[in-house]
């Protein structure tokens, strides 16, 4: 999709939505707020703001979308909207809400394209909300870190694979790039507010690209691998990695200096 269809088709959802009683108000949310950044992988990802009763019409409905008849996949998500994919692989994100219940959402980029009462000033309260999981703590990012692997090597060595990835490759990934975050003095406006995995590299290069490789590695050679970075990246000590729980769990786990 180009960015002329990308911008044709949120022009298209819009006069549909815009047409509707029960609509009061539509939100674009990440890169569809934000024309600059689509590319060609870019999805179309909407909030519709409905009167109180009408949400049913709108969860997991496709009826709202231009050509809907050429949508060949769709599911209902547990908070409630859903996702579509067309049958050339466009992707749709949408929730629904009310003005009242709009206000617990976490946001970042937005731009309100529909406001039939309330909608602008309840969007500029949830983008000055705190999203508590993803503010960086040196100290408390740096704990989490060492503790995610040595919960990821156990449940490798267990032979429970999966599971040991999923910790060691996520858990621990977060943990030390929120813990680089915090002691950071670079930059960090363009990074997304709810994942902080977005465009990380932007900030960090170097440091990303050598989490990349040791992605690719057995759990446990990744797990050790993410530890020597971190110790570089973090360092030891004050404002860095425990000296004392990064010893225990090196001890606890048998890995030697040298290894």
């Amino acid at each position: 999709m180009t960015p002329a269809q990308h911008e044709a088709w949120l022009g298209a959802s819009l006069t549909i939505l815009a047409a509707r009683d029960d609509v009061v108000g539509v939100v674009a949310m990440g890169s569809t707020a934000d024309a600059a950044r689509v590319d060609e992988w870019s999805d179309h990802d909407v909030a519709i703001i409905v009167v109180p009763g009408a949400e049913g019409r709108y969860v997991g409905q496709v009826d709202w979308m231009p050509e809907s008849h050429r949508i060949v996949l769709t599911l209902e998500e547990h908070h409630g909207g859903g996702k579509a994919v067309y049958d050339d692989g466009h992707l749709v994100e949408w929730g629904v809400a009310t003005v009242e219940s709009i206000g617990t959402w976490a946001a970042d980029d937005y731009k309100v394209l529909l406001d039939r009462g309330g909608v602008a000033d309840v969007m500029e309260r949830v983008v000055s909300t705190p999203f508590p999981s993803n503010l960086p703590d040196a100290t408390r990012d740096a704990a989490m870190f060492l503790t995610a692997l040595l919960h990821g090597v156990g449940r490798a060595r267990r032979g429970e694979s999966l599971s040991a990835g999923n910790i060691i490759r996520h858990d621990a990934v977060h943990a030390l790039l929120r813990a680089a975050r915090a002691q950071s003095h670079a930059d960090v406006s363009a990074l997304d507010r709810l994942d902080g995995l977005r465009r990380i590299e932007r900030a960090f290069p170097d440091l990303t690209a050598q989490i990349s490789a040791a992605l690719a590695m057995e759990p446990e050679h990744a797990a050790r691998t993410l530890l020597g970075i971190a110790e570089r990246h973090l360092g030891v000590g004050a404002g860095g990695l425990d000296p004392a729980g990064r010893a225990a769990i090196m001890r606890r786990l048998g890995w030697s200096e040298a290894s």
